[in-house]
């Protein structure tokens, strides 16, 4: 048995968690990338930070034109409801997620998730740094960086690599193993985020 789950991430304009305009989103069924996708998105407010420019590219002139999160809600919940859900850095993607829904007054669909941050500094801790850039260094993962569609299928190859490389089949063994709780959302719900102190535990990649 091997993992099904689809891994995003968001990039914002602002600071503003529900400032989102970019998302990537990478679905993966028995272990296998099977479908990736990326969208723009237009702000709301449709306010822009220089500096958030600075980091992903995109300005205000290439998302003018798109449609907003809730107009993009309809295409983008059959890829979060019901599935398990990756995401480097959960705390950020998943609260961008639930920001926008809470400003679009849109009810939360249910899901779980887990952070691929948190499991690869316990499945490589020899690693100086786990940000998303350095571990697929490492990893021999290929993308470009802060772009919503790369990034959401780094993230994915991130997963499979911990998944393979500790033979790991079920999110349950993953919580199991790292001793990890997944977080869970759901229609009502409130949504926070504590920090635990992380176990690690490390293995030579054989690959």
């Amino acid at each position: 048995m091997e993992m099904n789950f689809t891994a995003i991430d968001f990039e914002t304009a602002t600071s503003l968690p529900t400032s989102v305009c970019s998302m990537g989103i990478c679905v993966v069924e028995n272990n296998r990338v099977v479908e990736r996708r990326g969208i723009y998105i237009r702000p709301v407010p449709f306010e822009f930070n220089e500096y958030n420019i600075k980091i992903h590219g995109i300005t205000p002139d290439m998302v003018k034109d798109m449609p907003t999160f809730a107009e993009y809600w309809d295409i983008i919940r059959p890829y979060i409801d019901g599935r398990t859900i990756i995401a480097h850095n959960a705390m950020f993607d998943v609260g961008a997620l639930c920001a926008s829904l809470d400003a679009a007054g849109i009810p939360y669909p249910a899901f779980d998730y887990v952070c691929t941050v948190k499991l690869s500094q316990q499945a490589y801790p020899e690693l100086p740094s786990h940000k998303l850039n350095h571990l697929c260094d490492a990893l021999g993962v290929s993308f470009n960086h802060h772009q919503a569609y790369d990034d959401a299928y780094a993230c994915a190859e991130v997963m499979i690599s911990i998944l393979e490389d500790f033979e790991l089949d079920t999110l349950n063994e993953v919580e199991s193993f790292f001793e990890v709780d997944r977080g869970l959302v759901y229609p009502g719900c409130k949504v926070s985020f504590k920090k635990k102190k992380k176990k690690k535990i490390g293995r030579t990649r054989s690959k």
